[in-house]
């Protein structure tokens, strides 16, 4: 076809093939990231491991067409092939950002597809899953526990959080979140491992209205306030909430510096002994001057006077 004649059309030709040109060489200088995958802070995560860990090490966030994932990476100490992790999945409106993305698959719990889960995180590893009914505060919950490579236990747990169906519509009480845990630690009992899943948080939530997923609050307990059902306080309660005692300022009186004081030692005086009294003995001299009176003067009266 030969290229035409009139100016107008060439310019425009021309400037059609300069612009696909610049267009191609912008789309080669680099590498364009997704925003559908990125890895977030530790302070974003959705859920938290109760105090004591598992410590989260990375996050890695998805977003879909329909709901938000985090993959929330735990700390791994066991010799088990694989990474410790906390999978939580918000289904709810993430924005018109995302509408061209692809959607997340939602499932609602099944033993096919647990069983399917359990052999793609935990290949080769026998997990007995628990006949027990366990519930947390999110609600009904079940895990499966078994031995990894050497001394290491391993456990899977799953916990689909939705309000009741009864009480879903189109307005409120939408929604649900979807929780995996995939947790090995070496010599850990079964106990320790299931602490894990009664005691994270979730703290993610769409800022939507209707999304629930929780459902309506419990209602109150109807024998509250009726006689004959008395209600007594947990000790630790009491404890927790005693009254401080009342610190009493005491004045203390002013401490005096006292004057040092050398012991000495006293001399008590010796008494001397009391001489003793001697009555001296009558001489030859004293003897002549003594008169005895006769034994007519005794008879007589003490006044007669002529007694010598």
């Amino acid at each position: 076809m030969p290229f035409p004649r009139t100016p107008a059309i060439r310019y425009t030709l021309a400037g059609i093939v300069v612009t696909l040109g610049l267009a191609g060489c912008g789309a080669r200088e680099g590498v364009r990231l997704s925003d559908t995958v990125t890895t977030v802070p530790n302070e974003t995560a959705f859920a938290l491991p109760g105090p004591g860990g598992p410590a989260i090490v990375n996050i890695v966030e998805r977003t879909f067409r329909n709901a938000t994932q985090q993959d929330i990476f735990l700390f791994t100490s066991a010799s088990t092939p694989g990474q410790n992790v906390m999978r939580v999945q918000l289904y709810g409106p993430v924005g018109s950002k995302f509408e061209g993305t692809r959607a997340l698959g939602y499932s609602s719990v099944k033993a096919s597809e647990i069983a399917r889960e359990m052999r793609r995180e935990l290949p080769g590893i026998a997990l007995r899953q628990s006949p027990i009914y366990l519930q947390n505060n999110y609600g009904p919950f079940s895990y499966a526990y078994g031995h990894g490579r050497g001394s290491d236990a391993c456990l899977y747990g799953w916990q689909q959080i939705r309000s009741p169906e009864d009480a879903r519509t189109a307005f409120q009480n939408r929604g649900t979140i979807q929780v995996r845990l995939r947790l090995c630690e070496e010599n850990a009992s079964e106990e320790k491992l299931l602490s894990t899943m009664y005691g994270y948080t979730i703290r993610g939530a769409f800022n939507a209205a209707g999304w629930n997923p929780y459902g309506e609050p419990p209602g109150v307990d109807p024998t509250l306030g009726r006689t004959g059902n008395p209600i007594y306080p947990n000790r630790n309660d009491v404890r927790d909430n005693m009254m401080p005692e009342a610190e009493v300022d005491t004045v203390r009186p002013a401490v005096r510096p006292r004057p040092v004081v050398v012991a000495t030692e006293k001399v008590q005086p010796i008494k001397q002994p009391a001489p003793v009294e001697t009555i001296p003995l009558p001489t030859t001299g004293d003897m002549k001057g003594i008169v005895v009176p006769s034994p007519d003067c005794v008879n007589q009266s003490a006044g007669a006077g002529q007694c010598k």
